[in-house]
């Protein structure tokens, strides 16, 4: 879970409450204290309100819920005079930029944004890959700016040094330089150059010294560059709101050009019997409105209205979990299950655990990979996807264990190795309890896995016939299919496979089907 550092000074100036009745809040946001310093405070905060990875959206959430302020946040847009000129950059193809106008800096609000920026960048940016974020001091730059490729050897002040170096130099010398500028083409890095020439960001290594943002700027442009427009346009919203909790005006101006920032607010469709039948509560029109705009929300015209920078609101669904929270999770209705009958263990895990011993027996050792994987899996099987997934690792829902066992297998870098895991797959649309097994090493063939195989069947009593089977991910006639009381497949890994997944030892795979 992200951790933020905040000052407790800070929460007091964005709130207007005391830091104690503040904190007393923590629990509505899903946010707990790490660790209490005195002065400031570590807080942990949630994956999927990126907003709070920051002081100002965590108090803007606060003032909501301590009813200081409700409602959508205030906001004032228009067209700015500044222009972006974008080339098209095929390693970072999208870049929207706005300003925002009057905003009150010293140092614990820099601190605040840096902070922001970092947090967005290793979560929702996937370390920069897919969004990167950039803070400048509009004051110091001569529009228009130009988004294109610049020479290696041209030379600018990157942030923290005091003099010009050349891009190449720079790659070498920060740290910055050698982690992100493998993203990038190194010898005609893509740049934000203002008309006077002025290098702004080698982009998306590091920034400049010539217009960083200090406690004298009062106009902050913005840039997110990425390469998922849907992705840029939702970290922008982020930075915008957060940026506004420091402005006097509220005014944002969109920069024309590029992928340019369009402000829309989240609308879903909801039936307020829906919610109440949903958390279990009596809630009419009026009390489900003043429970929406006290998580900063509104109720229009059947839909529930949301401000750009909620990203995690998918559904409506999602708003009836925000008013259960404010309502109170021990206010909630109660109910004791309905018990039919004395429990007992299901015959599915009374196999399961028959099979865990049969294969620890047989000298297997057993793993407990994530149900989640990150997709590779197209050879075996189609992958339910994740529509919103917070880290690219866990993409899909895996459809089978076989993938990840080999991935295991590969960070061992033992002769020999002997695995198995029990756990759910889902195929077709369905879930399903799995079993898979591994055997890697010198000389493993199928004939390994049939063994080990009607081993399984013998012990358990089970009828299992054996017929070839072609595997795209198996090697030629090296692949059999087992059918009967159980289902499966015992096949030789492909070496191709094997070389993609990290793992160059000879490997037999089997996965039944135990439900």
């Amino acid at each position: 879970m992200p951790v933020i550092d905040v000052s407790k000074f800070d929460i007091e100036r964005l709130t207007g409450l005391k830091y104690e009745e503040a904190a007393k809040l923590f629990e509505y946001v899903k946010c707990e204290v790490e660790e209490d310093s005195g002065d400031r405070v570590r807080l942990e905060v949630t994956h999927d309100r990126p907003d709070h990875f920051s002081a100002e959206g965590l108090a803007r959430t606060l003032k909501g819920i301590a009813e200081a302020e409700v409602g959508l946040p205030r906001i004032y847009v228009r067209q700015s005079a500044v222009e972006l000129r974008a080339e098209h950059i095929e390693e970072r193809p999208y870049i929207s930029m706005t300003v925002v106008r009057d905003v009150e800096l010293d140092d614990e609000a820099i601190r605040q944004l840096i902070q922001l920026q970092e947090k967005l960048h290793e979560t929702y940016g996937r370390s920069r890959r897919k969004v990167a974020i950039g803070f400048y001091d509009l004051s110091k730059i001569k529009p228009p700016i130009f988004y294109k490729r610049v020479s290696k050897d041209v030379e600018y002040v990157p942030l923290g040094f005091s003099r010009p170096v050349p891009i190449k130099e720079m790659y070498e010398a920060t740290e910055q330089g050698r982690k992100y500028s493998e993203l990038i083409n190194k010898e005609n890095p893509p740049a934000l150059v203002d008309s006077a020439g002025q290098v702004m960001v080698v982009v998306p290594v590091l920034g400049s010294e010539c217009c960083k943002i200090t406690p004298y700027t009062k106009d902050v442009l913005i840039d997110v560059t990425g390469i998922d427009l849907r992705a840029v346009h939702n970290t922008m919203s982020v930075l915008i709101y957060a940026l506004l909790e420091r402005s006097r005006s509220k005014v944002v101006e969109i920069v024309a050009g590029g992928n340019a920032y369009i402000h829309n607010y989240v609308r879903h469709k909801v039936d307020v019997d829906e919610v109440a039948n949903l958390i279990g509560v009596q809630l009419d029109v009026d009390k489900f409105k003043r429970l929406l705009q006290r998580a900063r929300m509104d109720y229009s015209d059947g839909e529930v209205v949301a401000p750009p920078y909620r990203i995690n609101l998918l559904s409506w669904v999602d708003a009836a979990e925000d008013v259960a929270v404010l309502l109170g999770y021990n206010q909630l209705p109660r109910e004791a299950p309905r018990v039919l009958s004395p429990g007992r263990r299901h015959r599915v895990e009374v196999f399961t655990e028959a099979l865990r011993r049969a294969l620890l027996s047989m000298g297997f050792a057993e793993v407990n990979n994530y149900v989640l994987t990150d997709g590779g899996v197209s050879e075996f099987c189609k992958a339910a996807v994740v529509k919103n997934p917070i880290s690219e690792l866990y993409t899909a829902v895996r459809c089978t264990l076989i993938a990840d066992l080999v991935k295991v297998a590969a960070t061992l870098k033992r002769r020999e190795v002997r695995l198995f895991e029990v756990g759910e797959v889902v195929r077709e649309g369905k879930t399903r309890r799995a079993a898979a097994f591994l055997i890697s090493r010198e000389g493993a063939t199928l004939t390994d896995g049939l063994s080990v195989a009607t081993t399984i069947c013998k012990i358990h009593g089970l009828s299992c016939r054996v017929e070839p089977l072609e595997a795209p991910w198996g090697l030629p006639n090296r692949a059999a299919k087992i059918h009967g009381d159980v289902e499966g497949v015992v096949a030789e890994v492909h070496p191709d496979l094997l070389a993609r997944l990290g793992h160059l030892m000879p490997t037999v795979v089997g996965e039944f089907l135990v439900d």
